[in-house]
């Protein structure tokens, strides 16, 4: 997606930032904070890209709330009114 998005840039196309949908407000905070803490310290650094994609403002990120996720019906139990809703 970003090498398609930095393909149409070259060809002087104007793209719009993707937006990506987390569901996890935890994954969120640790992608925007750049600082190493004791949480942190098993992700490989290959993996920190995404905290220069998140300030070179290619993409952004935002949180799904639980009752507008389609992907909790299928991995989470829930109600039967909730599954109606999707």
């Amino acid at each position: 997606m970003l090498w398609l998005q930095k393909f149409l840039q070259k060809l002087s196309l104007k793209q719009e930032r993707y937006v990506l949908h987390y569901d996890s407000q935890s994954a969120i905070h640790l992608c925007k904070n750049p600082t190493f803490h004791s949480r942190s310290k098993h992700i490989d650094i290959k993996f920190h890209w995404i905290r220069d994609v998140l300030e070179s403002k290619l993409v952004k990120l935002d949180k799904v709330h639980t009752d507008e996720n389609g992907a909790d019906m299928m991995t989470k139990p829930l109600a039967r009114e909730k599954l109606h809703v999707f």
